[in-house]
């Protein structure tokens, strides 16, 4: 389902629909499946009516339903995106979506419109395919504690908007972060191209403005983490952009030197087999940036 067919669905939505979903959402943590009768007593309402009122959010595929021992109902990524774009238009940040136009390893990534100014409108959705790489990988994962998929999304936003706004702040060219609810973030739009798609005029300037910004993000205390030309953007001027923060770490963080390291081979090693940017003029660059970190370079 797309997000236009997703908007249909959520004109055809009453009060009483958005207020079961919110006390799904709420209760996630509580039960995989939630009851009917819990349901029931939460909203009010007895449960062979309200039984006939899921139906609807069955077909639409905002909930799913489990029958065996007990009648239980669990929220979809559908039903939390409704909740979502909802809020997000509550805010005054969207009027109106378009098309889906990326695919990342941790989510969706749609056009939307406020008024006729595009912005973007990352959701995210942790899957089965990737969730023991976070269990792995993440460094905000607790691995006592049990998380549900959505959970994981949700958290996964939050950390995306706060290293946004941190980064922005201080001049570190990112998307600029306009909102978030839930396991969704809505950004400016850059009109650009993946590094990876891109044919570079001039690859060691390019290379020198990336090596400059991941600078910048160390110098205030943010590492990427998972760098590398499929999540930095550039544009017809040349200018670049680095995306996707969910996974970073900060440089108090006893791997930091480590992560950071790996970010710039990432990156200069890509440059070195797409570009044949030289190994003396990748030195040059790195002791310009980091001077003092020989191990770098």
């Amino acid at each position: 389902m797309s997000l236009l067919e997703l908007i249909d669905v959520m004109h055809k939505l009453t009060r009483l629909h958005y207020k079961i979903l919110r006390i799904m959402e709420s209760n996630m943590r509580r039960f995989r499946f939630i009851p009917l009768q819990f349901l029931a007593k939460k909203v009010g309402i007895k449960p062979n009516k309200l039984e006939n009122i899921m139906n609807f959010l069955v077909k639409n595929k905002l909930v799913k339903k489990k029958q065996s021992d007990y009648i239980g109902y669990e929220l979809t990524y559908k039903g939390l995106d409704c909740l979502a774009i909802k809020a997000l238009s509550g805010f005054g940040v969207i009027t109106k979506v378009g098309p889906k136009i990326g695919m990342g390893k941790e989510g969706d990534i749609w056009i939307a419109y406020l008024n006729n100014v595009p912005r973007i409108i990352k959701l995210f959705r942790i899957s089965p395919k990737s969730f023991r790489r976070i269990k792995i990988h993440r460094h905000y994962y607790i691995p006592k504690r049990t998380y549900s998929w959505l959970e994981l999304s949700i958290k996964s936003a939050y950390r995306e908007f706060r290293a946004l706004n941190i980064l922005y702040q201080n001049n570190v060219s990112v998307p600029r972060a306009i909102a978030r609810k839930k396991h969704a973030i809505v950004m400016d739009y850059i009109d650009g191209v993946e590094l990876v798609k891109a044919k570079l005029e001039d690859p060691i300037d390019t290379l020198d403005k990336i090596i400059s910004e991941i600078k910048k993000a160390y110098e205030v205390g943010i590492i990427h983490a998972d760098l590398s030309e499929f999540n930095i953007m550039i544009t017809k001027n040349g200018d670049i952009y680095i995306f996707d923060w969910p996974q970073y770490i900060t440089r108090s963080h006893p791997e930091a030197e480590y992560y950071l390291k790996r970010d710039l081979d990432q990156i200069t090693k890509y440059f070195a087999r797409k570009y044949q940017v030289t190994k003396e003029e990748i030195e040059k660059i790195m002791n310009k940036h980091f001077k003092n970190k020989d191990n770098h370079t």
